[in-house]
Formats: C-alpha cells, structure tokens, sequence
C-alpha cells in the first residue's frame, strides 16, 4: 500500500510537471529494433507514461522499470521497455481485443459509481482532464491495451514458477524462533582524513551531479476556527464548510489581484514562507524551525505544480485549517560550487574510508572468530578472547511483531545461516553486524500451516518476478537500444 501511495503521489508530479517529459521528447533520433525514433513516436510513449500513471495502472509502471526514485531514469526505463513490449506482443500474436479493452476502462474505480460503469464520470475525465493536456481517448485505449499486453505476456513468461514442499519448508525459517548472539561493530565517527585534493577530484567526477535543488518559497492566508474552539460533530462539519466557502471565495478573487492585496482587502494576514524544496525541507534556511513542519509537508506538493511566480494554488488543507498559497520565489535548481559542495562531500569521503576501514577491521576480526571456532573453542570463548562483546538473542523469530528495527535486522541474518555457523559481515545503520547461529528452534506445525500458502504465494511470486526481469533483460539486448551518443543502453 506504501508503493502504490507513492506512485499515486508520482502520478500527480508527473502529471502536471513535465520539465523531464520535455526533455526526453527533445531526444534525437535514437534508435531500437535498427529503427530510428522520431520525435512523435517519442512524445507518444511519453504521454503514455503520464496517462498511465495517473490512470493507476502501477503493476505496468513498477514492471516495465517506470518507478525509480529518479524521474528522468524511470520515464526512460518505462519508454523503452514499453516499445519492447509492445514489439514482443505483435510478435508473440498478443494483442488485445477491443471488447478487452472496452471492459478494462470500465472496471476503472475512477470511471465508476457504486461499483458501475459511469459514462459520465467518463466523459467529465475525457473533457476536463485528457482534453486539456493534449490527451486523447485513444490514448486512454492504448495504456489500457498496454497493461492487458502486460497480462497476456507476463501469463506466458512466469508460467514455469512454482514452489515445491522443501522449498516451502526452506521458507518457513522465518517462523522458526533462534538462539545465538552477534558482535556489533561501530562505524568510526570521524573517519580518516580528507585531503582538499581528494574533495577536487571527487567534485570533477561527480560535478553534474551535484546542484542545488530547486526552491521554492509562497505567500499564503490561513481560514481557521477562532483560537480555543471546539467543536464536534455536525456543528464542526458546518463550521469547515463555512471556512471552506471563504477559502474558495478568496481563492477566486486571487484572478484579478495578487494575494497580499487580495488578504489585504477581505482583511487577512498574509504570511510569507522560507524556501523550501520539493520534500518540504529548507535547505537554504536550515534554522526555519517555526515554520509549521506540517503545513509545509501539505504545501510542498501543489505548490511546485505551480508554473510561475505570481501562480496560485487551489484550497489546501492542512489539520482543521485551510489554506491559499501564492508562488512568491522560485530558486531553479542550479550546479553548485566547489565551495558549495566541499562540506558535504568531505563527509561523504569521511564517512566512505570509515566504512571501509571498519570493513577491512571486521573481517579480519571474523577470520579469526572462524579459526577460534574449528579449534574447538565457543563463540563466546572466542569473542572474549578478541576483547569483543557479544548481545544475546533469545528465542526471536525472524517475523515476530515485537521486534524492533535493529533486533529484525540482526535476527534477519541468521536466516542463511546453520546452526553453529557464524555470519560474514552484514551492514546496519549503526556499521554492521557478525551473527552466530546456536539454535534455531522447532517450526510449530499449526503456525506453519495458517502460514503455508502465504509463503507460497511469496515464493512463487519473487520467481514470477524474476523470470519477468530475465525475459525483459534478453529482450532488450535484441532490441539494440542506442541512444544519440552511440550509447548502447
């Protein structure tokens, strides 16, 4: 539920802000399959991915490599990958029916009323959403026919995947409670030093990289209950529609005048926000600490929908209050200096050679664990006799509830583990984590059996996943994808 929230959230980004869109549909002539692309064939693919997003077909964005946390890379993954499914369709003799595609559009929740089709939710998306974002309903077909090929293919590629009894069972670990213990090894706090030669030559590798983000500050008004009220109920639903009635009054008057003018003729105050980026921090005024944290977080997502200084947002709402926010400042996103860029690349480098030293400490140290361990000696023995401390773990499964965090990271490694082994060296926030395995405890056959198709089904849905990957991997390289450069991606 957490991906697809934030894919809903990615949706909207996308939707609305096409700076990258641009920027791959400006791609000049690359080529796939020995053909050349042409910029209309590019602009479709890439509205495609736009319209797919906000139609919620996430199971063809996530799979077809559309969901990375970077925008350029996942519009480029998702376009190229879709022309290479779509290819393979005609090949492989998929290809959708209209009926099929006709009945998915209908199941869509977002063209439905009480669980039926409603053609004029429909036609309200066509005129008020497609239309004027130079969609069309054809469009809207294609990404529908897209994810049925999606089905077809994927029914064909991952039939092979299946979970056999012992394979189940093998699963089944992470039920099953362990005994042992573990050395924690702490990563060190300073780190070795960094030479001013090694922050250049880092900041020349990495410099296109490296940028300020984008910025953004507003103006805005706030409509809210007078201070100490309380109310419940139906008087608290009348009290906000009130409130909402004003904001949205407000927020149409802000079409003939600018906000501080507006707030200062119905009387309101008009504030003004620190700079802040796309996820709400405040990277240029890291002191803005009264600024509600909150509000920001609610603001942060229309307002860099906004396309120009001056631009003004819908009613937001934030708690019990709401809100109408005017773009004051817009700082683009900008290469920084070498100046800019030493302090953060000088703890980076710091944090790196920490790592690595505390690697390089940790495996000799495990080494030598093994070799007190074949000469008979207990992990306790032989820990202690390194000058190290060990921390017990007492009957914890891998899947239990209680666990906190660090306990499920730890536990979590004994899972490849027989008794009696110990671990190499596993990362953790806090460095990293060498686990000996004493017992691990007997698998209770009730609990396995309320668990046994949920295992299943995980199993054979990580083997789905990567036959897919496989499939899609070898298609690529049939595809010869060449970018301008010559680049073979």
């Amino acid at each position: 539920m957490l991906a697809v929230a934030v894919l809903t959230i990615v949706a909207f980004i996308f939707l609305y802000n096409t700076r990258q869109l641009d920027e791959l549909a400006a791609t000049r002539s690359p080529t796939i399959y020995g053909q050349s692309l042409n910029p209309g064939t590019i602009d479709r693919q890439v509205k495609n991915y736009q319209l797919t997003l906000a139609l919620g077909q996430f199971d063809l964005v996530q799979k077809l490599g559309g969901a990375g946390a970077d925008e350029s890379s996942a519009l480029t993954e998702f376009v190229w990958n879709l022309l290479i499914l779509q290819h393979q369709a005609r090949v492989l003799g998929v290809q959708p029916t209209d009926d099929e595609v006709a009945a998915r559009i209908k199941a869509l929740p977002v063209f439905q009323t009480g669980g039926q089709f409603d053609p004029l939710k429909y036609s309200a998306f066509v005129r008020e959403q497609l239309t004027p974002r130079g969609f069309t309903e054809r469009q809207l077909e294609e990404v529908m026919r897209d994810s049925l090929r999606l089905e077809k293919i994927s029914a064909i590629v991952e039939a092979p995947a299946a979970a056999g009894e012992m394979e189940i069972r093998e699963a089944a670990r992470v039920l099953q409670p362990v005994t042992g213990s573990f050395i924690r090894f702490d990563a060190a706090a300073a780190g070795a030093p960094v030479a001013p030669s090694e922050i250049a030559a880092f900041f020349e590798r990495n410099q296109a990289n490296l940028n300020a983000k984008e910025t953004r500050a507003v103006r805005y008004v706030v409509f809210q209950l007078p201070a100490g009220t309380k109310l419940e109920g139906r008087a608290k639903v009348e009290a906000m529609q009130k409130l909402t009635g004003q904001a949205i009054k407000f927020s149409d008057s802000l079409g003939t005048s600018p906000l501080a003018a507006a707030a200062a003729s119905a009387g309101l105050n008009a504030l003004t926000t620190p700079a802040f980026d796309r996820a709400g921090n405040f990277p240029a005024t890291p002191g803005a600490v009264d600024t509600d944290s909150a509000l920001i977080a609610a603001m942060a997502p229309p307002v860099f929908l906004l396309s120009g200084v001056g631009k003004a947002t819908d009613v937001i709402q934030s708690g019990d209050a709401l809100y109408v926010a005017e773009l004051a400042e817009l700082n683009p996103a900008r290469p920084l200096t070498l100046a800019e860029a030493t302090p953060a690349i000088e703890a980076r480098l710091r944090q790196g050679k920490a790592e690595e030293a505390m690697r390089a400490t940790a495996g000799k140290t495990i080494q030598a664990l093994r070799e007190a361990l074949a000469s008979g000696k207990s992990f306790a023995e032989a820990a202690a006799a390194a000058g190290l401390k060990t921390e017990p773990i007492v009957n914890l499964s891998p899947m239990g509830e209680s666990l906190t965090p660090d306990q499920r990271r730890v536990v979590s490694t004994t899972l490849a583990l027989k008794e009696g082994e110990i671990s190499g060296f596993d990362p953790a926030p806090w460095g990293g984590v060498c686990v000996h395995l004493q017992s691990r405890g007997p698998l209770a056959d009730a609990e396995f059996a309320a668990k046994r198709s949920e295992i299943r089904d995980g199993l054979i849905g990580n083997k789905r996943g990567l036959l897919f990957a496989e499939w899609l991997r070898i298609c690529r390289d049939e595809a010869k994808i060449t970018m301008p450069s010559g680049r073979r991606s």
